[in-house]
């Protein structure tokens, strides 16, 4: 990282010149996880401990920046923004902000159909269905597991299973493969903590929660798919609006 000397002539303070440095560092992804400690700082730019810390300050008020006792300063990667109403699923989230998806697939099945996705989908516990698990990235980011049950003939399962899901969404494997259109879901969001080995696939720090995300999805009166989504807490935002409101611009 080559090293960028601030100029004390200028009439921009040296805490401001600093700050958009470091910012532009952050938003070009320069600085992954953690942000160089104040004295490497102080060191590279030839500044004060005071000058770095009012820069940091106002990078963790941008909310750029988290600061954990004892472990120093990390960044806090860019957030998913997913309305509560008419949710385009994750694909369609990181689409519309502009990030690369990535999927890795770590099942995909052929088996009966447990007690809960059973009864979510109106099947005997005996049907067979087919099983999803992928773990969703986006920018590199690991952002979810996905555990999917899918609820299709055995010509419709026989087509599915040849599917490549290793980008997209399980929508539109369901519409290429099966001719099966998606028309409408219901979800419910909740706050959870996370399991060690998802603590381990997600690579979450020690504080880091979970959203989990369960969903019903239906072609028509049909329920096609039972989903349940562990989503990394800090990178997702839900939102919600009502009322008479501007648009954003």
């Amino acid at each position: 990282m080559a090293a960028q000397l601030l100029d004390g002539a200028l009439p921009e303070p040296l805490w401001s010149q600093l700050l958009g440095v470091l910012r532009d560092r952050l938003l070009s992804g320069e600085y992954r996880e953690r942000l160089p400690t104040e004295m490497e700082l102080c060191e590279e730019f030839s500044v004060s401990r005071a000058t770095v810390r009012e820069a940091i300050r106002h990078l963790r008020e941008e909310g750029l920046l988290r600061a954990r006792r004892g472990s120093g300063t990390f960044v806090v990667h860019r957030q998913l923004e997913q309305g509560l109403i008419g949710a385009p699923g994750l694909s369609g989230t990181l689409r519309a902000a502009g990030l690369n998806e990535e999927t890795k697939v770590l099942r995909l099945i052929e088996a009966r159909a447990d007690e809960r996705a059973a009864r979510r989908l109106g099947l005997d516990p005996a049907n067979l269905v087919v099983w999803v698990e992928r773990l969703r990235s986006a920018d590199g980011l690991r952002v979810a597991i996905d555990r999917s049950a899918l609820s299709l003939s055995e010509r419709e399962r026989k087509s599915y299973l040849s599917s490549e899901l290793e980008q997209g969404s399980i929508y539109g494997a369901l519409e290429e493969r099966c001719q099966i259109q998606v028309t409408g879901a219901e979800e419910e969001v909740r706050a959870v903590r996370p399991r060690e080995e998802e603590a381990s696939l997600l690579s979450l720090g020690p504080e880091e929660g979970l959203f989990q995300i369960e969903l019903v999805s239906y072609a028509g009166t049909r329920p096609v798919e039972w989903r349940i989504s562990r989503v990394r807490g800090s990178a997702y935002v839900l939102q919600a609006r009502w009322g008479s409101i501007p648009r954003p611009s």
